[in-house]
């Protein structure tokens, strides 16, 4: 029986708190890999797939700390699943005790008024730059993203951030996005630590 990884989570009580059809948790010691069924082949990675990992990964990270697998990853068997999460003990351990009471968000920042003389001789890349500088102090960690390909896109950045202080992170997001003169500042969020987990699939 193949299984899909959804993402690593903690073998505690919270586990009893949370039902999501067609998954199961294969355990090794006080780690438990989130998996359902899957065919062992290349899975199509269609909006449908990464729907269904946000929905299971959301729903354990309600409850505890998660480590999201990217989408896509598939074991052979449950021998292999927990051969891979031996194999990779300590690693995700350490990775999972980063995470945990820590959520993400993203922020993305663009050009405004491009069709303005005014905001034409504004430096939209330095100050979405000071902005990005700005909200570093309020988080954990952060991770530049690629802008996405659209007009006026200027920079993205993920970041990590204290559970208990995401209001204040809002507070600060809208704060700047006051504050910067010629671009728009978008947040979206929280979300599940997509952005700062590197899985080693190696078995």
């Amino acid at each position: 029986m193949a299984l899909n990884l959804f993402g690593v989570t903690v073998n505690d009580a919270h586990l009893a708190h949370v039902t999501v059809a067609d998954v199961e948790t294969i355990v090794v010691r006080d780690l438990a890999a989130i998996c359902g069924v899957a065919e062992y082949r290349a899975p199509e990675l269609d909006e449908a797939a990464i729907a269904r990992l946000n929905s299971v990964v959301s729903a354990y990270v309600a409850n505890g700390p998660v480590l999201p697998a990217p989408a896509g990853v598939v074991f052979r068997s449950p021998g292999t699943v927990q051969r891979w999460l031996e194999l990779h003990y300590g690693a995700l351990t350490e990775a999972l005790s980063f995470v945990d009471n820590r959520i993400a968000a993203r922020v993305h920042i663009s050009r405004v008024g491009a069709g303005d003389a005014k905001a034409a001789d504004l430096d939209a890349d330095a100050i979405g730059a000071e902005v990005l500088r700005v909200l570093r102090r309020a988080a954990v960690a952060t991770l530049p993203l690629r802008a996405e390909r659209t007009p006026g896109a200027v920079l993205s950045a993920a970041f990590l951030v204290e559970q208990e202080l995401w209001k204040q992170f809002v507070d600060e997001v809208n704060a700047q996005s006051r504050l910067a003169v010629g671009v728009r500042v978008d947040l979206s969020g929280p979300w599940p630590p997509f952005d700062f987990v590197q899985m080693q699939l190696g078995a």
